[in-house]
Order: structure tokens, then C-alpha cells, then sequence
């Protein structure tokens, strides 16, 4: 039963990812509470790769394409649009210092030939930053400091899936992928303190197995993590306690250094958008 349960889960079915090489990546605005610092392009560039091997190595294609001078924000490329069975429905960035990269989303989408969803950009929407499916059928929809509750009516026009609300109450974790990530059907990281009572109750009720991560490791970016097969990709800074948890769901973790990354207020999972 339970091979039967993970076989549908998102990560056991990944298939392609994109990712943005940090070729421009600088820290030159404040958009978010964790942005400041000076980046080392060498390191970032360094870990960027790290990242991308050890999703390859999971048997993930990894595609890629070149980051846009002036848009330093453009690798974290999750925030691009949400990904259903070749549609894709596109960001409307909430700040205007990443506005600039919508076009250019909607331009290679096009090239790949997505069925495009959202191109007259009606509310706000920061893609896999803030939506992202646990398996086919339920997407896990955050809103609050960046995305628009609304367009969620939007995105059901994409296919038959269930949605479910996730309201996010702190502005530290302003994108549910700060606080929230699915690892099978029924497990998911998660910092309770970041989300609304309601919330809370819903993600209990439906990820019965949901691991509940300390505040040390919520500030570490932990549920800012990419499950692929049995693999937690992580930052650096999962506790033994989590460790524990995932390995007793049959699940292993790899942790990487993604400091650079986090000076603007990112890490594993915000540099990789799911393709299929």
C-alpha cells in the first residue's frame, strides 16, 4: 500500500525541472526580510551547481536557460508560473523590482509549448513560491504577503484538481515554500507558527504524517527544500529530529550550502520550478 501511495506523490513522478544559472545574481534591493549581504558569484554559481547534480542524479532533467541581465531575482525561477500537464499559468509579481522578468517567462513557455494561462497577469501571483502540488490531484495554495487568494479561481481552469487554501500569517514566511513542503501524499515539513489557525487545522487534518520543524530550522530555509524520489534536498541545517521523521517515511536527506542564496531570501526549492 504504501509504494502504491508514494508512486503518486509529486516528487516520486518529477520527470524535467528548469533552473536559471545565477549568471547576474546580486542582492541590490529589499523585497523580503532575509535580503542584505554581498553575494560571492563564484560560491553562488558554485552551489547553484551543487543543486543541479544532485537533482540530476535522482534521474530529473534538468533544463536551463540564461538569466536576463538587471533581473538578479530571475534565478529563483520557481516564482516564474505554476506547471500543470504542459499548461502553465504565469506570475504577477507583487514587487515591481521583479516585474521585469514576466516577459521573458512568458517568451520561453511559449518557446516550449505550454498551453499559457494568466498572460493578461489579472491578480497577483508568485507561481511554485506560492502553489505547489503534493500529487496529480491536490495543490497546496498559499496567500497572503505576495499571492492574491483570488486567482486560485483562475487556476482551477487548468485542470481537476482540488485546491486547498493555505492562509500565511507571518511576514517572515511570505511564500508558503518558506514554511510549507510537500515530501509524499501524506507528509509535508512544515512550521506551524507561519500559517492561520485554520490553516494549521487543515494541513493536520490532511498530512497526517506532517513533520513539525523547530523555529531554528524554519530560519534556516528548511522547508525550502525539493523532494525528488526519496530524496529531502535541503539547506544546510536539518535537525536529527527531522532527519528521524523523514527516515522512518522512507525517506533519505541531502543537505547543501545555499548561504549565497539566502542573503536574498532563497534556497533549494526557489531555484527550481517542476515541469513535469
Amino acid at each position: 500500500m504504501e509504494s502504491k501511495e508514494m508512486s503518486r506523490a509529486a516528487g516520486q513522478l518529477l520527470k524535467r525541472v528548469l533552473m536559471i544559472p545565477p549568471q547576474h545574481f546580486t542582492v541590490e534591493y529589499n523585497i523580503n526580510p532575509w535580503m542584505g549581504g554581498v553575494v560571492d558569484k563564484q560560491k553562488a554559481m558554485e552551489q547553484w551547481t551543487a543543486l543541479k547534480k544532485t537533482i540530476e542524479k535522482e534521474g530529473v532533467q534538468v533544463l536551463t536557460t540564461d538569466q536576463v541581465k538587471g533581473l538578479p531575482d530571475q534565478v529563483f525561477v520557481c516564482n516564474s508560473g505554476l506547471v500543470h500537464n504542459n499548461s502553465v499559468y504565469l506570475s504577477k509579481f507583487r514587487h515591481k523590482e521583479r516585474s521585469g522578468e514576466q516577459e521573458h517567462y512568458l517568451k520561453w513557455f511559449k518557446s516550449q509549448g505550454f498551453k499559457i494561462y494568466g498572460d493578461d497577469y489579472p491578480v497577483h501571483f508568485e507561481g511554485g513560491g506560492d502553489a505547489v502540488f503534493s500529487d496529480p490531484k491536490t495543490l497546496w495554495a498559499g496567500f497572503g504577503p505576495r499571492s492574491d487568494k483570488g486567482v486560485y479561481e483562475k487556476i482551477k481552469a487548468m485542470g481537476d484538481f482540488e485546491i486547498v487554501i493555505c492562509e500565511l500569517a507571518l511576514p517572515n514566511f511570505y511564500h508558503l515554500d518558506t514554511c510549507f513542503a510537500p515530501v509524499d501524499e501524506t507528509t509535508a515539513l512544515w512550521y506551524p507558527p507561519a500559517f492561520s489557525e485554520n490553516t494549521k487545522k487543515e494541513i493536520q487534518r490532511r498530512m497526517p504524517n506532517a513533520i513539525a520543524i523547530s523555529e531554528a530550522e524554519a530560519n534556516a530555509f528548511v522547508c525550502n527544500a525539493i523532494t525528488v524520489r526519496k530524496t529531502v534536498i535541503a539547506p544546510i541545517g536539518v535537525s536529527a529530529a527531522t532527519k528521524e521523521a523523514l527516515s522512518k517515511r522512507g525517506m533519505s536527506v541531502v543537505e547543501l550550502d545555499m548561504s549565497e542564496f539566502m542573503k536574498s531570501g532563497g534556497a533549494c526549492q526557489c531555484l527550481v520550478l517542476r515541469l513535469d
